[in-house]
């Protein structure tokens, strides 16, 4: 009987757990907060360091709050709006600020008294609590309370429904509600729309486990575009499995309907060194998309760790995939499974300067994780040449520089195979020169008006990157890319343009050009990342190993113009508006279209996943 290794190994540390220290839960992926840093960190230039390293996502609470708190303390840029997006991040994490009402085991505290924690031993095991003057602690400044709690009960706070806070635990307790309503010109199948109702949950137990999960329910009617591609890849972006789904109210007949589960539990090995067990997502890079590992797949068993000491921080992620499959004809049997091991490094060369080294290796052994892989700190290429070279194994590099309180340089490269000589020299467009790069620009406050942020961006990959010969190697995640939406063989220029005029109102314009190659019947010029790349074709109909070029098979150029406001009625409450023009222009001239969508939208509690390729 074989064993998930994974599975096995990810519960022999969580047995050592007796001795661990807490942690911090983190920031969903998306949320308003990611922008509001990006913003702070880049107007503290060189003077200060923040505790979290932008590159890996998500944040920890904690970092996060401190960071704010830090700043606060020192008046950086506090504007009116500066100080409202700050206001924003204390509101919503509380867990992390002083509360001055309530106290130890339901004991009342005085308006002008709290207790602090003081550790008793280095270890910082065993503690106490201190009485101190309410005044003397400026964090309680920064705990809001509600004026008027629903039945003394519900929204003590602004942002929780409910909180408990007790020494030993506390808890945070969230609805989830996401509505969208919206017209696709051309779609004559009737509105598009999402239904979604959930409840996130967060909190600590001794001060040494955290934990976090988010359920969600969700109905949803897609464009046409997104529509197309879930028929052909069997799979909804950001989900897993799904049922069709048919509505009377909205004479629905292709809808789709799918649950979406999140959780882990997070905790300290050692002053330095975190883990953390989850079914979720992760993020690395600093841009609007990652060509190392985005969010764009749905979720994924994983096993974390993380060590950040000085200047470094070292990040590895274990983690169990689903392979490709044909959803028709699998039937109610286990998905076929591969793994993912992949490593970063992040070192601060300056306060305002980082660069980073990646590393990944996604394989096949049937239900057995290839134990080799399970070293944090070998390089996993060496590895996979020892154990044979049957794996798909990529390297990267990537960088960020703010510069003069206004700028953020980024980028990444990312190659999966190159021959030095047929990169540089020949340069005769060879098949296996498999490389991806991006770079990008962040400007805040442009042309001096506060709150107006732009994002230029530029992403390349050539034909076949991403791809292997063996087919379940190749870098996807339940019939969805782990990076870049599109895949491969495609260039795309990104301009995102953010405005505040007010803090509960926030306007974004957003352009996406993508030039993309995707296949002929029967063919594969390396777009279609799930295909062997050693079945490929011949760009001169004689030789397949060179005359390789990005936008080779059928060409297509796509133009997205994209605008969305979102007013804040109450914390993390909105109203949504979104409008989309696309436009293709394909060689094949059936492929064109051009389209208008509008939509309206409530949400609480969530972010609003926009689908941009």
């Amino acid at each position: 009987m074989k064993k998930n290794k994974l599975a096995v190994t990810a519960i022999i540390f969580f047995c050592c757990m007796a001795t661990v220290f807490g942690q911090s839960t983190e920031l969903p992926l998306g949320n308003d907060a990611y922008h509001i840093l990006d913003r702070q960190e880049i107007k503290a230039g060189k003077d200060f360091q923040a505790p979290f390293f932008s590159t890996f996502k998500p944040y920890k609470r904690k970092d996060v709050t401190q960071f704010m708190i830090n700043l606060d303390e020192a008046g950086v840029d506090s504007s009116n709006l500066n100080h409202k997006d700050r206001v924003y991040i204390f509101k919503d994490n509380n867990d992390w600020i002083d509360q001055p009402a309530e106290g130890l085991d339901g004991q009342v505290f005085s308006d002008k008294k709290h207790y602090e924690k003081v550790y008793v031993d280095s270890s910082k095991v065993f503690y106490t609590y201190r009485e101190t003057e309410r005044s003397s602690n400026p964090t309680l400044k920064r705990y809001y309370s509600s004026k008027k709690p629903i039945f003394k009960v519900f929204y003590k706070t602004p942002a929780n429904l409910w909180e408990i806070n007790k020494p030993a635990f506390k808890m945070r307790v969230n609805p989830i509600i996401h509505f969208k309503l919206g017209k696709e010109q051309e779609d004559e199948g009737g509105y598009t729309f999402l239904n979604t109702r959930g409840v996130d949950v967060r909190g600590s137990i001794d001060d040494r486990v955290w934990f976090h999960t988010r359920i969600l329910e969700n109905q949803a009617r897609f464009p046409i575009h997104v529509t197309e591609r879930n028929i052909a890849t069997s799979s909804v972006p950001g989900a897993g499995f799904y049922k069709r789904y048919e509505s009377r109210v909205f004479d629905i007949t292709n809808g789709y309907d799918y649950l979406l589960a999140t959780g882990y539990v997070n905790a300290r090995i050692s002053k330095h060194i975190h883990v953390q067990l989850g079914h979720g997502q992760n993020f690395i890079g600093n841009g609007h998309r990652s060509l190392f590992l985005s969010d764009y797949s749905t979720n994924y068993f994983y096993l974390k760790l993380n060590t950040k000491v000085w200047k470094f921080n070292y990040q590895n992620i274990f983690a169990e995939l689903t392979s490709q499959f044909d959803r028709d004809t699998l039937g109610d049997v286990t998905r076929p499974k591969k793994y993912i091991a992949a490593h970063h490094l992040s070192i601060n060369i300056l306060p305002n300067l980082n660069i980073g080294l990646f590393e990944s290796v996604v394989f096949d052994r049937g239900n057995t994780f290839e134990l080799q892989y399970l070293n944090p700190v070998i390089l996993y290429r060496t590895v996979e040449q020892a154990v044979g070279s049957p794996d798909n194994a990529n390297i990267g590099l990537d960088f960020k520089y703010n510069f003069l309180k206004r700028f953020s340089l980024y980028g990444q490269i990312m190659i999966d195979e190159f021959v030095f000589n047929e990169l540089v020299v020949e340069r005769r467009g060879w098949w296996a020169n498999k490389i991806a790069y991006q770079l990008g620009l962040k400007y805040i406050d442009v042309i001096g008006i506060d709150h107006l942020d732009l994002q230029l961006e530029y992403n390349s990959v050539r034909p076949f990157t991403y791809t292997h010969r063996d087919e379940s190697a190749n870098y996807t995640h339940y019939n969805q890319p782990l990076a870049h939406p599109l895949g491969a063989n495609f260039k795309e220029i990104i301009a995102i343009l953010r405005y505040q005029p007010i803090f509960p109102l926030k306007l974004q314009g957003r352009l996406v050009y993508a030039n993309f190659g995707t296949d002929i019947e029967d063919s594969n010029w390396g777009s279609n990342i799930f295909l062997n790349h050693l079945e490929r074709s011949a760009p001169d109909g004689t030789d397949d190993e060179i005359g390789h070029r990005i936008g080779q098979g059928i060409g297509n150029k796509l133009l997205i113009l994209d605008f969305n406001a979102a007013y804040q009625l109450k914390h993390n409450l909105y109203l949504d508006f979104n409008a989309v023009m696309r436009n293709l222009e394909s060689d094949d001239d059936s492929r064109d279209y051009s389209r208008i969508f509008v939509g309206f939208g409530v949400r609480w509690n969530i972010a609003d996943r926009i689908v941009d390729y």
